[in-house]
């Protein structure tokens, strides 16, 4: 019963809200801030952060009884959604379990059915969204995330990964334990997946937080338990750790960046020299408006022939403007005071200057000073950097990193706030991939690079074709979840789809990865705690296709076939269409099957189960797409049966693609345990069965495409039996060794 319990998660004796989750109600949440309750259930959770914070609650709940119990309760104080949060746009099926309701799911809980949730459950259809889709579009700060979604916690994630990308969620909570054995997932994915937006996660325990820094085996118990996630800029006012505000060149060369020559706006003292010395950049420009100090700045290099100094105010516009002068000098600004006399009020306005404002573009054309030996700006000078920015869009061509001080509230009057930096800089090809405020939650420091590249230099090259269009896939969904540029060498699909065109001439990317596994559970790459900006990567990615789920339709547009491959497409749709009835493409891959888990599965698999289909449809008709289309048609001769020699004869180069095309369409799908068929497979939007032979149960079983392994991997041919394998692999000295080694065994 120990394991049980671990596998169900709480008990029906727990409190619904724990003194943990009041715990950091307390130290997260405060008064107005925007929460979300993602599984709102009955609605005790939000209750508590009422009662405690009385913050502006968004919640979420799949149930429809349990939606219709918050209707009653708390409608009138949050804004109540009825939906199942995921990481997709579509209905979902939503399992309620009549036993425990507390315990329903998108995921259901196999591993306790018969023991525990024994009454069953419902299926029920449930508007889906994504967090991402349901904050389109604001920029509200939401200070804290709750999941409690029974299993479906990472593709809820998932579906926050702009949201999480931009730092727009402080803080969240997930519950984890046997829920996730469920769903397929772990909380290393979790764990992996938010640590490589820029969040920490720390397991909740006996009134503790201890952050999860590293991950081992011992950390995957599937114990319940409570993890509490916070972005990285919170790490010092949250828990007292973190470092000061430093210009982060390592973050830089994480994303091969390496500065030759800086901008430095609001030189102040110049104190940053010995950083730029030591890392050897040059030239060192610095622009100060404060004429002390600018004065000071040309004392201190008049010896320097690659440090300039420009006195002037950084602007969108020529002209004057007054410089509030304040007691900590760090502070004064073009911009007036706001709440930063509120957090500082020690320090305030001493007296007030008329001083030049100037666009960095004019400064640096007056100073004769070429911007292409410039490709790093950092900037402090509160409050105004937007508007120094608006004056430097020539200079940005040039510029692959900056750093500058950025503001979460208005501390200057009329300063621009952080997601109107994101806003500008993206238009001009920058991400934001750091953000530090170890001094206040307010402001810092925020790191901006030029858009990375990452690719795939062995698409074309290692593998055939369906190792090809998963390669393609990965580098492209890894692209969009990160918001980097992907590319990829050239390869068949870029004259069958509408995809990106491949490089005939990769550009050099500073780092390689090859990825070692297929499981998500041992990912080298699904799993790295880190993002990989300028890698190109190699492998076969063929992952549970969850992985990719979140961009099913981007990727099915990317997969549209065009030319003389849409025109052949085009045929065999009208062959499908002429069709006394329904129309079920077969795959029966033999030539190069018949070892290790590419098994030959027999037609007569296929048979028993189209029997079963031509009772509800006596009139359908097969496509048999094989290798070998001699030695496996007459297993099919009761039926109506078409093929490639059914169409005019084709001159195309990939003479593979008739069949491929063929397995994206029809009523009904059979495939082999084939990459090639399951790649079609997953293009294939018309299908209402999508079946596949599995070894183990030596049948065909249903599969989603989309959320399935590629390959079945637990059994191989040699271990099944010879009906299994080629005449090759009979053959082979392997084999026949390990025959004699059973026989003596």
């Amino acid at each position: 019963m120990k394991f049980l319990k671990k596998l169900r998660g709480k008990s029906h004796k727990d409190d619904p809200i724990t003194d943990e989750e009041r715990m950091i109600i307390k130290k997260c949440i405060r008064p107005g801030d925007i929460v979300f309750d993602v599984g709102a259930h009955h609605g005790k959770w939000s209750e508590s952060v009422l009662k405690m914070a009385d913050a502006k609650i968004h919640a979420f709940e799949a149930s429809k009884d349990a939606h219709q119990v918050l209707q009653g309760t708390i409608a009138d104080k949050v804004t109540l959604n009825w939906n199942a949060v995921s990481n997709r746009d579509e209905d979902l099926t939503f399992h309620v379990y009549r036993d425990d309701a507390r315990l329903s799911s998108l995921h259901r809980r196999t591993s306790v059915e018969d023991q525990l949730l024994t009454a069953g459950f419902d299926a029920i259809t449930v508007p889906g969204t994504t967090m991402d889709t349901y904050w389109a579009g604001r920029t509200e700060q939401i200070r804290f995330l709750k999941v409690d979604v029974e299993g479906a916690e990472y593709d809820v994630l998932r579906g926050t990964r702009n949201l999480l990308r931009r730092g727009q969620v402080d803080f969240l909570q997930f519950e984890y334990g046997g829920t996730f054995l469920d769903a397929g997932t772990s909380l290393r994915n979790v764990w992996s997946y938010l640590r490589r937006f820029g969040y920490r996660v720390l397991r909740v325990q006996n009134g503790k937080f201890t952050e999860v820094k590293k991950f081992t085996d011992k950390t995957e118990d599937y114990s319940y338990s409570n993890y509490l996630a916070l972005h990285e800029r919170l790490m010092k006012p949250f828990l007292k750790e973190g470092g000061e505000i430093e210009l982060d060149f390592d973050r830089m060369a994480h994303f091969g960046i390496k500065p030759t020559g800086v901008l430095h706006v609001g030189g102040h003292e110049g104190n940053e020299i010995t950083t730029y010395r030591a890392k050897g950049i040059s030239p060192i420009v610095f622009v100060e408006a404060n004429p002390d100090l600018a004065g000071g700045l040309r004392d201190r290099f008049a010896s320097d022939s690659d440090v300039s100094v420009i006195e002037s105010a950084a602007a969108e516009e020529e002209g004057n403007a007054t410089f509030n002068i304040t007691s900590m000098n760090q502070s004064s600004s073009l911009l007036e005071l706001k709440d930063h006399a509120k957090l500082y009020p020690k320090i305030g306005v001493e007296k007030q200057i008329t001083v030049r404002t100037a666009l960095i573009d004019t400064l640096l054309d007056e100073a004769g000073i070429d911007p292409s030996t410039l490709d790093f700006i950092a900037m402090d000078i509160q409050g105004a950097e937007l508007k120094a920015l608006k004056g430097a869009t020539k200079l940005l061509q040039h510029i692959k990193a900056l750093q500058i001080e950025v503001n979460y509230s208005e501390l200057y009057e009329g300063c621009a706030l952080i997601h109107e930096i994101d806003a500008f800089l993206e238009e001009h090809g920058f991400i934001r991939v750091m953000t530090n405020t170890p001094y206040s939650e307010e402001w810092g420091d925020a790191l901006y690079v030029r858009r990375p590249l990452v690719g795939s230099s062995i698409v074309g090259s290692m593998g055939r074709f369906a190792n090809q269009v998963f390669q393609y896939l990965f580098i492209q969904t890894y692209a969009r979840e990160y918001d980097y540029t992907p590319v990829n060498s050239t390869w068949a699909g870029d004259d069958i789809f509408n995809v990106t065109p491949g490089l005939t001439e990769m550009p050099e990317l500073p780092f390689k990865i090859e990825e070692q596994g297929y499981e998500l559970s041992n990912s080298t790459v699904a799993n790295d705690p880190e993002v990989r900006p300028a890698t190109d990567f190699a492998g076969f990615f063929q992952y549970h296709t969850r992985y990719y789920k979140p961009y099913k339709e981007l990727m099915q547009a990317h997969f549209a076939f065009k030319g003389a491959y849409a025109e052949r497409a085009a045929q065999l749709k009208a062959l499908f269409d002429a069709q006394p009835g329904p129309v079920v493409p077969l795959h029966l891959r033999r030539g190069d099957f018949g070892t290790g888990v590419f098994f030959i599965a027999p037609e007569s698999w296929y048979l028993d189960w189209l029997q079963g289909l031509r009772e509800q449809h006596p009139d359908l008709t097969l496509y048999i797409a094989s290798d070998e289309p001699d030695a496996v048609l007459p297993a099919f001769k009761d039926f109506n049966v078409i093929t490639e020699r059914d169409l005019p004869a084709s001159d195309l180069e990939h003479g593979f693609f008739t069949d491929f095309a063929a397995l994206t369409m029809g009523d009904h799908l059979a495939i082999s345990n084939s990459s090639f068929s399951f790649a079609a497979s997953m293009l294939n939007q018309t299908a209402q069965t999508f079946m596949r032979p599995d070894l183990t149960q030596e049948k065909l079983i249903d599969y989603d495409p989309w959320n399935a392994p590629v390959l079945l991997r637990k059994l191989e041919a040699e271990e099944a039996g010879e009906a299994f394998m080629s005449e090759k692999a009979k053959g082979r000295s392997k084999y026949k060794w390990r025959k004699v080694r059973k026989i003596f065994k």
